[in-house]
């Protein structure tokens, strides 16, 4: 995979958030249509930098795996998780907040994290959810079981789709909580797309990010998801 498709894939599940005025600049939402629909990827990498999360997981997993931080393998670690995963160790954990610190991430919250050793260090989107949490490090949102279901990167199988309302049914993929921990249940609902930046069709898995479809699974990507959001979700159910 060339470094183009890794641009194209941070910019789709990076798109929702920043649309949302949660992560990165104003400037970002346009480039990432136009790098998924194009191929046209110029400056997406400076708006990269700019999130003030997924950024300083990026140069984290580079660092772990010394591969470029948009090395493709490295932005599906993050977003879909593969085995460059398995390469993080405990004490990289330390490196992440170093990067955290870099980024510009509010000290009050680096010092937080620094008393909250996680049992397993997974940098891997669903990690940030649930171990640092959703909006904390930029305010943007509560932090709370529906701002944990629409920022995880969801999936599920397309049941229907309405055309005309740029919606679909689908059963996705969802979090609740039990005791401390969390697990996952199939929610029925509806979504939104954008036509001319991903083609799915009924029976297709997709993934969803806050609210909006954003890539069609192959089967692979699906296993991979699964297979770390489950990790990530054992690595918070209470000990015993």
């Amino acid at each position: 995979m060339n470094n183009l498709a890794a641009l194209q894939l941070s910019a789709r599940f990076s798109l929702a958030p920043n649309a949302l005025g949660y992560c990165g600049r104003n400037s970002a939402q346009e480039k990432f249509k136009e790098c998924i629909r194009l191929g046209e990827c110029s400056g997406i990498k400076e708006e990269i930098t700019k999130f003030i999360v997924l950024h300083p997981y990026l140069e984290t997993l580079a660092a772990i795996t010394k591969h470029d931080k948009y090395d493709y393998q490295v932005v599906e670690a993050f977003w879909l998780g593969n085995k460059f995963l398995e390469k993080a160790q405990p004490e990289h954990y330390g490196l992440l907040l170093e990067n955290f610190r870099k980024q510009g991430v509010p000290d009050w919250l680096v010092k937080d994290l620094k008393e909250k050793n996680p049992r397993k260090f997974i940098p891997f989107h669903l990690f940030q959810v649930l171990h640092v949490g959703v909006g904390r490090a930029s305010g943007a949102v509560p932090f709370n079981l529906k701002t944990i279901n629409n920022c995880m990167i969801r999936w599920g199988r397309v049941k229907k789709i309405a055309q005309r309302e740029k919606k679909m049914d689908i059963s996705l993929n969802s979090l609740r909580k039990r005791g401390k921990g969390y697990y996952l249940y199939i929610e029925q609902t509806t979504v939104s797309f954008v036509p001319d930046l991903v083609q799915v069709a009924v029976g297709d898995v997709a993934a969803v990010h806050w609210g909006l479809v954003v890539k069609v699974l192959t089967a692979r990507e699906e296993e991979q998801l699964a297979f770390w959001t489950k990790e990530v979700l054992q690595s918070f159910a209470p000990a015993g």
